[in-house]
């Protein structure tokens, strides 16, 4: 009996070091399967994973009415920085019994909550008046949005224009809700009386 039994023990260790042999591999073959998987999930550094072309969304307030309305040519999203950049932007700003606000910009980027726009390049903001007066336009190469304040920013040299009334300088602060514009420093003035302005 003890000689029967000794050959079945050995094969049955054999078979024993084959399995676990095997379960060795394919644990060795899933590991090194990981990171290539993990990497078609996610974009390379410095890509976006999504972008959008001719697109348009609005925010709105907790009772319903529209706050903004963002628009643009392209929108692409980097997850790496968590950051979404935008082509051709543009932007409205309902105001309650006033006229709209719009901004516009070549490029924008903004961060995740979309509290704060970063405009870049032709940067044109244009404010109708409350009355039947003239539109106030204000231009520069940079602005910054600050949508929870309702304030649009700059350190950058900037140009407003209101009917025959040219102001420049450097730095400015527009507050939606007071309708104010604010030049910082350096700020000169030219006026043209309306006759020369309609000539």
């Amino acid at each position: 009996m003890i000689d029967e039994f000794r050959p079945r023990r050995g094969a049955a260790l054999t078979l024993a070091f084959m399995l676990l042999l095997a379960g060795g591999s394919f644990w060795l073959l899933k590991q090194a399967q990981q990171p290539e998987q993990g990497a078609s999930r996610r974009p390379a550094q410095g890509l976006p994973d999504y972008t959008m072309h001719q697109f348009r969304f609005t925010t709105t307030r907790t009772d319903g009415r529209a706050d903004y309305l963002v628009e643009g040519d392209q929108l692409s999203h980097y997850p790496d920085r968590d950051e979404t950049l935008i082509q051709g932007f543009r932007m409205t700003r309902y105001i309650d019994k006033r006229q709209s606000m719009f901004v516009s910009s070549d490029t924008a980027n903004t961060n995740a909550d979309h509290s704060q726009f970063h405009l870049h390049d032709h940067v044109v903001l244009r404010r109708p008046s409350a009355s039947d007066g003239e539109t106030l336009l204000v231009t520069s190469d940079y602005m910054l949005v600050l949508t929870n304040k309702d304030i649009v920013k700059s350190h950058r040299p900037v140009q407003a224009q209101q009917g025959g009334t040219t102001l420049k300088g450097t730095g400015m602060t527009a507050d939606s809700k007071q309708q104010t514009l604010t030049l910082h420093s350096a700020v000169s003035a030219t006026y043209l009386p309306p006759d020369r302005v309609r000539r």
